[in-house]
């Protein structure tokens, strides 16, 4: 399956602009500054999730709408998302910076933007835009930007000239603009899947997030670089696949074959897995020095834990858009909580070695994963919805 869709399309090299961008910014500047980068990417994204309600997905999975009907319902939620998220960062004390707020806001006009690219088949033209940020990142990154910077610089250029491509769809749009059709969108129904794929957001940024509060911006570096290196072939073929899968997905007629076509995508994953796994267990310090230095001490142990968790991370992540493809996102969200909780009792018991908080991240995404995949077994072998 990931042989044929890779042939296909040009849809994967902004992934390896990416990956290129990272590295060259992690030689150029330092574990430091990188893991800054991270922190800001992760944090944002989360927060990005949430102002869109995931419209950048449900325009790949259900197609109910004209394109033109949906820009106008996904900008006015974007719009009124804004403003709740400013409203209530303000009233507790401003704990998100502008900087992690205006990056969320363009990354979920981005992504809403080249959604409707793909949708259009417009391949090309889709892994262009894509692929400007990471330029843009590298371009900043020489200039000597602040890492709290660049990151939501670099999309905005690609959603200034997203927006200039994308005129005409606009005027549409907004030709239709009235208060009947304002009132006709369906908040509530969005927020199921943007509800679980905020808190999933949430819960995988939290790694990030709690590894910064303890540890420093330089164990955030580790955390992200060994993800970037070891498992950005498994990242690279995921991105490039799985927009495909939806569309695939997007005309399945049951729960179950939606399910099975998902199934097909992570199996022919299996190998690569392994024998990253493999490579990290037993060459990952080596392997990661000719990338990054550290002054602090480095197992592959600990490698090994972050690459299993990036890869239950990963799973889980891309398993959001089948749970809303198939309207059961419901169930996903309950499983989160059930894993963010068991990995929250222990975090908050105590004071954690790196490696121990390595290991509870392990255990809370190993719980996630067998429940998710329990669950959809049992729709694969027992309903025909």
């Amino acid at each position: 399956m990931i042989i044929s869709v890779i042939k296909k399309s040009p849809v994967v090299i902004h992934q390896l602009f990416f990956l290129f961008a990272q590295l060259m910014i992690l030689q150029m500047n330092g574990i430091g500054y990188s893991g800054t980068l991270a922190y800001v990417g992760v944090v944002s994204t989360f927060l990005a999730v949430l102002i869109n309600l995931r419209w950048d997905i449900e325009i790949m999975v259900n197609n109910h709408n004209a394109l033109h009907e949906s820009l106008f319902d996904s900008s006015v939620t974007i719009i009124l998302m804004t403003f709740i998220v400013l409203f209530f960062n303000t009233i507790i004390g401003s704990p998100l910076p502008a900087y992690i707020i205006l990056s969320a806001i363009i990354i979920a006009i981005h992504e809403l933007l080249v959604s409707i690219l793909f949708v259009q088949k417009k391949i090309y033209t889709y892994s262009f835009f894509r692929t400007i940020p990471a330029i843009a990142l590298i371009f900043f990154a020489l200039v000597n930007l602040e890492a709290e910077i660049i990151w939501p610089a670099s999309f905005f250029i690609s959603v200034l000239f997203l927006s200039i491509y994308y005129r005409t769809l606009f005027r549409k749009a907004i030709s239709g603009m009235n208060i009947s059709r304002i009132r006709r969108i369906k908040f509530l129904h969005k927020f199921n899947a943007a509800i679980t794929a905020t808190t999933f957001s949430f819960f995988s940024a939290c790694f990030v997030i709690v590894i910064n509060f303890y540890y420093g911006s330089d164990y955030v570096g580790l955390w992200s670089n060994t993800i970037r290196i070891f498992n950005s072939l498994l990242i690279f073929l995921l991105g490039a696949s799985l927009p495909f899968v939806l569309n695939i997905i997007r005309d399945k007629e049951t729960n179950s074959e939606k399910v099975k076509m998902f199934f097909y995508l992570w199996i022919s994953f299996c190998p690569l897995i392994v024998l990253s796994f493999f490579a990290v267990s037993n060459w990952g310090q080596y392997i990661l020095s000719f990338f990054m230095t550290y002054d602090f001490e480095v197992s592959n142990a600990y490698l090994s834990y972050i690459v299993l968790i990036s890869v239950a991370i990963s799973f889980v992540g891309s398993s959001q858009a089948l749970y809303q493809g198939i309207n059961k996102s419901i169930f996903l969200l309950g499983m989160i909580f059930i894993s963010a909780v068991i990995g929250l009792i222990y975090i908050f018991n105590d004071l954690l070695s790196f490696v121990s908080l390595l290991e509870v991240f392990l255990m809370s995404m190993s719980v996630l994963v067998m429940m998710v995949l329990v669950h959809l077994l049992f729709i694969l072998v027992f309903t025909n919805e």
